[in-house]
């Protein structure tokens, strides 16, 4: 029985750096020098996704060019596996690249390319057709590259046909609630069926609307979890694990399944232990830690200074201004309150209570005066008398305005603070509270904004009481809720996640939801469709988002009849 000490790297890669995750790989590497192979994210050395990055001749030559400087620089006596485009042959692979000696000693392409959801990997790589072994004096290593896990006849299978006692998967699987749990799953299938250790190593980071988790872990053959790396920010971990050697282990061998590369270098005979380590999820914990690590990254890696909030005594813009406090710090963060006569006394406190407890300052710009002056113009323009939802607009893009001109003057990023259940319905004003660079609430319906608001303050009271308990208003006209015009809160959101998340029929929503509702509602979600495709960018945290996951035309003549008996 041989022992290999495997470094697991989870590094958080930036899109399109290609020097600064090369950098970030050899500093990784010194960090786990007593690990004898380290291993890296899928795509590590040009960040995931690189998207139509792929087409461009320059970026393909300069990671062509890192990869050989990674293979020169490398340590001789360790194996590294990352991942990198490849070509060959006219075609493009993703692939898992192990490094030793300063030479490349093996390539395995990715073989299952993923292409439904945000993924669209068909559309810049081909397939591998083969699984990968590597043989070391004692012991057989297979390796696979994210999506290969998740099918049953995959290089997984094949691999461990071939003799290979653990399998390495390098990763770039982003974040969804749950998932983590859905990952353990998996890999502990493959783990007792096939009888192998898997080492699954995922990429960390915001990029874009996708947030990655990490996560990385290791399972035994009898589907222990031996390691777990934390979520949501770099880490560094080596792990000793027996390992059968080719002769120990009953194989099939002449496969013509795998490609076998014979590496005539012994691992260690030193003695290893490890205790099974238990996953702990909470779920409104791993939600807002996701959110944070997505704000976080995308003003950070965007080179943004800081944040606007533009802040209204709400509850969605005083979690905004909490999330933002927590990713940035306080002294990155200006929060911004415009009021107009329509908002409440209420507001102003709870606004100002919400800076306090945040220690940050709050700049007050009353725009009665600017609505005034524009209502007036235009009213007398077009001999308006009534007041409609033109005028509730006009306040909504008047703060916008303002908050985008302390932008320009700042160099601040503004957040939008439109939530997922908003946005479905079309309850916000284009140009106006919908805009900003980044909407952190983008893809988290209302109801668990209130979940997440209550578990921030289960750390420390920030978000006043009263926040959380008044009647939800956009405070643009007298008395205005927002349940004058939309179902409560809960039944809209549970309607969202069955029609927009989980594809429910418009028959099974009649039958739960009622006519009136399902009409009202799917009448709202399809009128919206041009105003979120004007939406601003934000992370992905359900299983189908408003984005990639949701493609749905802006012109679009379907309309069943739900009044039908058909329905």
């Amino acid at each position: 029985m041989s022992l290999m000490k495997i470094g697991l790297a989870q590094i958080n890669s930036k899109v399109g750096d290609i020097r600064g995750n090369t950098a970030k790989i050899l500093d990784a590497v010194n960090k786990l020098r007593q690990a004898e192979i380290v291993v890296f994210p899928e795509l590590a050395i040009t960040g995931y996704p690189p998207e139509d990055l792929l087409y461009d001749p320059d970026f393909l030559a300069a990671a062509r060019e890192h990869v050989d400087k990674l293979l020169k620089e490398l340590p001789p006596d360790q194996v590294v596996v990352f991942g990198a485009p490849v070509a060959y042959e006219g075609a493009l692979y993703n692939c898992a690249i192990a490094a030793h000696g300063g030479r490349l000693v093996a390539v395995h392409r990715k073989v299952a390319l993923p292409n439904y959801g945000v993924f669209d990997e068909k559309r810049y790589f081909t397939a591998g057709t083969k699984g990968t072994v590597i043989r070391f004096a004692n012991a057989s290593v297979g390796v696979v590259v994210c999506e290969d896990l998740w099918h049953e006849d995959s290089p997984v299978a094949w691999e461990a046909e071939e003799g290979a006692s653990v399998i390495i998967s390098i990763n770039a699987s982003p974040f969804e609630l749950n998932k983590a749990v859905q990952r353990l799953e998996v890999l502990r299938k493959h783990a007792t069926t096939l009888g192998v250790y898997i080492v699954y190593v995922n990429i960390v980071g915001g990029q874009d609307g996708l947030i990655f988790d990490g996560g990385s872990m290791v399972i035994s053959p009898s589907g222990e979890l031996l390691s777990a790396l934390p979520f949501f920010e770099e880490a560094f971990h080596v792990i000793d694990l027996p390992n059968e050697s080719a002769a120990e282990k009953q194989l099939t061998l002449g496969t013509s399944k795998c490609n076998v590369v014979d590496l005539e270098l012994p691992l260690s005979e030193e003695q290893g232990q490890h205790e099974q380590v238990v996953l702990r999820y909470d779920e409104m914990e791993v939600l807002y830690k996701a959110l944070s690590l997505a704000l976080r990254d995308y003003v950070e890696k965007q080179g943004f200074p800081g944040v606007i909030v533009p802040i209204s005594g709400g509850i969605d813009s005083a979690l905004v201004a909490t999330l933002a406090v927590d990713a940035l710090g306080a002294q990155r963060v200006k929060l911004l309150y415009m009021p107009t006569r329509f908002n409440s006394p209420a507001s102003l406190e709870d606004a100002k209570l919400v800076a306090e407890n945040l220690k940050v300052p709050l700049d007050v710009i009353d725009i009665d005066g600017i609505f005034d002056s524009f209502s007036s113009a235009l009213r007398e323009h077009w001999a308006k008398t009534d007041f409609d939802a033109a005028d509730e607009n006009l306040q909504a893009r008047i703060r916008a305005n303002v908050a985008f001109y302390l932008s320009n003057h700042t160099g601040y990023l503004v957040l939008s603070c439109s939530n997922k259940s908003e946005a479905a319905v079309g309850y916000g004003t284009i140009y106006g509270d919908m805009a900003g660079g980044f909407a952190p609430l983008k893809d988290v319906l209302k109801t668990q904004v209130y979940a997440l608001a209550r578990y921030r303050n289960s750390i420390s009271a920030v978000i006043p009481e009263r926040v959380l308990s008044r009647e939800p208003s956009a405070e643009l006209r007298p008395n205005q809720k927002d349940q004058d015009v939309l179902p409560p809160y809960p039944i809209l959101d549970a309607f969202l996640e069955d029609f927009v998340v989980n594809k429910v029929s418009r028959s099974e929503l009649v039958r739960k939801y009622g006519r009136d509702i399902t009409k009202k509602v799917m009448g709202m979600i399809k009128a919206a469709e041009f105003k979120r495709r004007q939406a601003p960018i934000g992370p992905k945290v359900s299983e189908r988002c408003f984005g990639k996951d949701w493609r749905m035309p802006v012109v679009n003549g379907f309309a069943p009849d739900v009044e039908s008996d058909d329905f």
